[in-house]
């Protein structure tokens, strides 16, 4: 008997899993954003940077935008559900299904990390450009998958959450606005705040952040976006735990013991990205000026 009821509860998640990917897929937001995407990678990489600078578009076309889409996701799942007049599925199960949908964008961000990688070797930066002295490589790679393709997931999944614990109307708005804002302080401009930074979601590694007699210079900030990269992926795995929790009707004494250990991972790969890699400002000796 419970075999059988396993097998249907499976079936139930696979069945929604491929329709909240089709949902996902057809949403006019991600095609706009996926557009938008596709329209930066034909004009080309930037002369000075490459494509390192390139991660914000995907980063707020799929991801920013995919937080939108997934409240909406959310929506449309809780009404056809209360539409069907009856218990077909659980919550989680429904959660489950939804997060799957995320396959959709992050699809997309692994496309762009294809083209990034190859435009970064075909077109490479200028010496007055990032990355430059020891920084080699895999330091630009971190940096191009943790915030261009990650953050096509983590948009989503921060989508997901809010979707299921703040279920009012302009939750979605508020939260990308206020997402934006903290992003746009925590970036790197202000330099006490460098250190920390990574505790952000998204978050500069380097660029033409200027210094006082060259406003333009490029510079390389502190931190690991190789260990960022990993910190990211246990932000979006605590953030699927804790959309999962909203349901009260299932056992959760697993889902919060997974998040505690989850959670410690995040907190030790977080610490790792701020005390490894670079550990101070470092500035482009060749003038921005210079070709």
């Amino acid at each position: 008997m419970s075999q059988t009821k396993t097998a249907t509860e499976t079936d139930a998640f696979v069945a929604l899993a491929l329709q909240e990917i089709k949902h996902y897929l057809r949403h006019p937001l991600f095609l706009v954003g996926t557009l938008l995407t596709i329209v930066m990678c034909v004009i080309g990489p930037n002369k000075v940077t490459s494509s390192l600078f390139h991660v914000i578009v995907p980063a707020t076309a799929v991801g920013v935008f995919g937080l939108l889409v997934m409240i909406s996701l959310v929506r449309r799942s809780d009404r056809a559900h209360e539409a069907a007049g009856t218990v077909t599925t659980t919550e989680r199960t429904r959660t489950l299904a939804l997060a799957t949908s995320v396959v959709v964008p992050f699809t997309v961000g692994l496309a762009f990390f294809a083209w990034a990688v190859w435009a970064y070797h075909d077109s490479p930066p200028a010496p007055s450009g990032i990355p430059f002295g020891d920084i080699g490589d895999g330091w630009a790679y971190a940096l191009l998958f943790s915030l261009g393709t990650l953050s096509c997931a983590g948009g989503p999944i921060l989508g997901l959450v809010i979707g299921r614990w703040l279920p009012f109307r302009g939750a979605g708005a508020v939260s990308a606005v206020l997402l934006i804002m903290v992003t746009i302080v925590m970036q790197g401009l202000i330099e006490p705040l460098r250190f920390i930074r990574v505790v952000m979601p998204w978050t500069y590694f380097g660029g033409p952040l200027g210094i006082e007699d060259d406003p333009n210079r490029s510079l390389i900030m502190t931190g690991s976006p190789g260990w960022y990269c990993a910190y990211l992926i246990a932000l979006c795995a605590l953030g699927v735990l804790v959309a999962v929790l909203h349901d009260r009707e299932q056992p959760r004494t697993g889902i919060l013991r997974a998040l505690g250990v989850v959670g410690v991972f995040a907190v030790v790969f977080c610490a790792l990205a701020m005390t490894t890699g670079v550990q101070e400002t470092m500035v482009n000796p060749v003038h921005s000026t210079v070709p």
